[in-house]
């Protein structure tokens, strides 16, 4: 277990957070599902990808910070290690 519940949770990244080539600077808890990205630009293509909740927090203990984040809100950072700015949109994040 851990902040954001078991181990094999699943969450959406995107491709770069998936390849590691760049930190999660966004994260989504929209519908109840969580998106962990990179708040970068994306092809029209890109489709996402699924991992278990463990391995990005092995890689970031950092995101245990936002593991309350209410479903519908969003966390936003300038960098890794810096800090979570959250807020409610107006319109989910797809």
């Amino acid at each position: 277990m851990n902040k954001f519940g078991p181990d094999h949770l699943a969450v959406f990244i995107c491709s770069h957070v998936y390849e590691n080539t760049k930190p999660i600077l966004l994260v989504s808890h929209s519908g109840g599902d969580w998106q962990f990205l990179c708040g970068g630009d994306h092809g029209a293509n890109e489709e996402p990808r699924v991992v278990g909740i463990i391995h990005l927090l092995e890689r970031d203990p950092s995101l245990n910070e936002i593991a309350h984040l209410p479903i519908e809100w969003q966390a936003e950072r300038n960098a890794m290690g810096g800090e979570w700015i959250r807020t409610r949109p107006e319109e989910p994040i797809s």
